[in-house]
């Protein structure tokens, strides 16, 4: 493998290799680095037409590619912007479905217990009444046990 031009990789194999294994052969590249991103070599700032009439092509090419990044950052922009705004939302709502169900637990919960405080308080007066009956009444009680 050589690398003499940076934009290229020439792949030679070497012929003291069996290259009857067919199938079986490959080829394995690893610690590869790839850029595809120009490295801008006009600084914005210094462009001048002017003092370079020559690099106007150059210069269009450059505003146009940095144009393009540009839109193209807006639109990753924008579309995390609408994603949020999406989980913002369906957060707020899974909130308050939360709350309504907290709330509808609690109702429930306040409704059993309500529902056995007046079972007790029936249970407390028919044993107070059935007290009464059995203390105003004692010889008819013994009587209802013979």
């Amino acid at each position: 493998m050589s690398a003499s031009d940076p934009n290229y990789i020439i792949v030679k194999s070497d012929p003291a290799i069996d290259r009857k294994a067919g199938p079986s052969t490959s080829i394995g590249l690893s610690n590869i680095v790839v850029s595809i991103e120009p490295i801008p070599v006009v600084n914005f700032l210094n462009i001048d037409i002017e003092q370079n009439p020559d690099l106007i092509d150059h210069y269009i090419s450059y505003m146009e590619v940095s144009s393009q990044r540009v839109v193209e950052g807006a639109s990753v922009l924008g579309a995390s912007s609408k994603r949020i705004e999406m989980q913002t939302e369906f957060t707020t709502k899974m909130l308050s479905t939360i709350e309504k169900g907290i709330g509808r637990l609690v109702d429930a919960d306040m409704n059993e217990a309500s529902t056995r405080l007046k079972a007790l308080e029936a249970q407390q007066q028919l044993t107070f009444q059935a007290l009464s009956i059995a203390n105003a009444n004692a010889e008819d009680v013994i009587q209802l046990f013979r």
